[in-house]
């Protein structure tokens, strides 16, 4: 889970859209082929006594079915392994890492089955852990083609893809910036709608309750529990040639030309900047302007550029429109992957926008909102649960948070070693730890004066009653672990030595929120840091 939180990172880095299919197995322990599982089984070096030990294992066996408390008449199974046992899950994952093998040579060569993929890592990711897989690419082509070869190889071996179960996420790398609107650009000049304090607000489409435009996706996911991602103007979306707009100056001030765009409430003082602003605003259209006529874009920032004038192209206004062009090219490719669709046995496969992947919540946008209230609401359940127990027996402040650590403390902080947390999310969870100790302390609690007003301990006394630390704590020693695992992987080093890009939101990785970056940076930029011995975590 980490990988796949690492490569979607790295190409939210790199402004790319990044493909995933979260494949699922019929059936997968029940369905495998045992003569094709021997077949493998003796490739990889397995003696002839084991085999035959397995092989009467299978053609010996028989089940039984109960339901009721009925029995129904044996029978002998011939396909799949028996569940619950040590040693079925052993020759399963060895079936699995035959097939990734084979189908790695297929896709990248007999180097990578061999060896691992290498650098290719940067735009490839597969992960397979059971019956339960992840394959991802920068591409969607590739990912297709490889979606169908791993299909098909895994059908050699009686494994059929569940097409309901299996699905597909476009992760896209957040918010890029481009031009506003033109309902906001409007606003912005002057023209506010609904706007009595000078905020634009609107209506919330399930209460109906009126709220700021900016508030609008926080009320959403706190009060409705619905989570929308940021999406890019839709204008820039439409294909469309380009449309020859005539100027014309104000008949009040011959020196102001009011934008010809309809809906535009755009104006310039000269003629040059009415083409800046065309060249900004209307990038994909053209303004005729009288006693110029229509000027040719440049090629490389867009604007509209006199014929006879030189040196436009080595200005710092021509260079800094071409990087306006590709941060804006940027947010469109990531907006038109979304429209993307994979198919498994020429069905469609069902695109969705938050994934849970071995327990964790996996979002396209990587926000991670959605998992944090997810644990915390599990949290309150569990803790609900293990506090009626704790109160029957009368535990002790200190036994009663050995027993929260150990259950409740688990759920809440589940996955939290890679997540981004804002100040809002680190509040929510320090809110909750804080007031499970208040119930666990005999001492240190809230108290209510005759005056009914309530009066709070300490935050250091209540936890050093239970004995507990900070919510913050926990987290960094979870990251700690975690870092200390990961920290010469190559995608790491790819994640810790990219730079953010133009246009790209800014935020905080979690990789940043727990290590020394510059020290990181420093062994990323040494060949990657795959030779490098562990840097040091502080």
């Amino acid at each position: 889970m980490t990988e796949a939180k690492l490569a979607q990172q790295l190409a939210y880095l790199e402004q790319e859209a990044l493909y995933m299919v979260f494949i699922d197995l019929w059936k997968a322990y029940d369905a495998m082929d045992c003569g094709r599982c021997l077949e493998i089984l003796e490739e990889y070096g397995v003696g002839p006594n084991m085999l035959r030990l397995i092989s009467y294992f299978w053609d010996n066996a028989e089940l039984v079915c109960r339901a009721s408390g009925y029995y129904g008449v044996p029978f002998k199974a011939h396909r799949g392994v028996t569940q619950g046992g040590p040693f079925s899950p052993r020759i399963f994952n060895v079936m699995v890492d035959a097939i990734v093998r084979e189908w790695l040579r297929q896709m990248l060569g007999a180097e990578a089955a061999a060896e691992g993929y290498g650098d290719f890592v940067k735009v490839f990711l597969a992960l397979f852990y059971a019956d339960d897989a992840i394959i991802a690419h920068r591409d969607p082509a590739w990912l297709q083609e490889s979606l169908n070869v791993l299909i098909e190889l895994f059908e050699r071996v009686g494994l059929r893809t569940n097409t309901s179960k299996t699905k597909a996420m476009i992760c896209v790398p957040g918010k890029i910036r481009t031009c506003l609107t033109t309902s906001v650009y409007n606003r912005t000049r002057g023209c506010l709608e609904n706007a009595e304090d000078g905020s634009y607000r609107v209506e919330c489409d399930k209460c109906g309750q009126s709220l700021k435009e900016g508030s609008l996706a926080s009320h959403l996911e706190t009060q409705h529990g619905v989570y929308r991602s940021r999406v890019i103007n839709q204008e820039f979306l439409v294909d469309r040639p380009a449309v020859v707009y005539e100027a014309h100056a104000s008949a009040e001030a011959r020196t102001k030309y009011f934008c010809p765009v309809p809906e535009c409430e755009g104006w310039a003082s000269t003629k040059w900047n009415l083409r800046r602003h065309f060249q900004m605003r209307h990038p994909k259209d053209l303004v005729d302007i009288p006693g110029e006529g229509v000027y040719p874009p440049c090629l490389t920032c867009g604007m509209q550029t006199s014929p006879l004038a030189s040196g436009h192209e080595r200005t710092a206004m021509c260079k800094e429109g071409g990087l306006r062009i590709l941060q804006r090219k940027a947010a469109v490719d990531s907006a038109l992957a979304l429209q993307q669709r994979f198919t498994a046995y020429d069905e469609e496969l069902a695109n969705v926008e938050v994934f849970q992947y071995l327990g964790r919540l996996l979002a396209h946008d990587d926000n991670n909102s959605q998992s944090v209230r997810s644990n915390l609401k599990k949290a309150r359940g569990c803790w609900a649960r293990i506090s009626r127990v704790l109160r029957a027996e009368n535990a002790s402040s200190r036994v009663c948070a050995m027993f929260y650590k150990a259950t409740v403390q688990a759920v809440l902080l589940f996955g939290s070693e890679t997540w981004n947390l804002t100040p809002t999310a680190m509040k929510r969870l320090e809110g909750f730890h804080i007031w499970a100790a208040y119930r666990m302390a005999r001492v240190n609690k809230p108290r209510r004066s005759p005056t009914n007003k309530w009066t709070y301990p300490s935050l250091e006394d209540v936890l050093d009653e239970v004995g507990m630390h900070t919510i913050a704590e926990y987290i960094a020693v979870r990251r700690q672990t975690i870092m200390a695992f990961i920290v010469n992987w190559p995608i790491f080093s790819f994640c810790v030595a990219g730079e953010r890009r133009r246009g790209t939101s800014p935020r905080q990785f979690w990789w940043e929120q727990s290590m020394n970056l510059d020290v990181a940076r420093a062994a990323a930029d040494s060949e990657l840091g795959f030779e490098q011995d562990p840097v040091e975590l502080t």
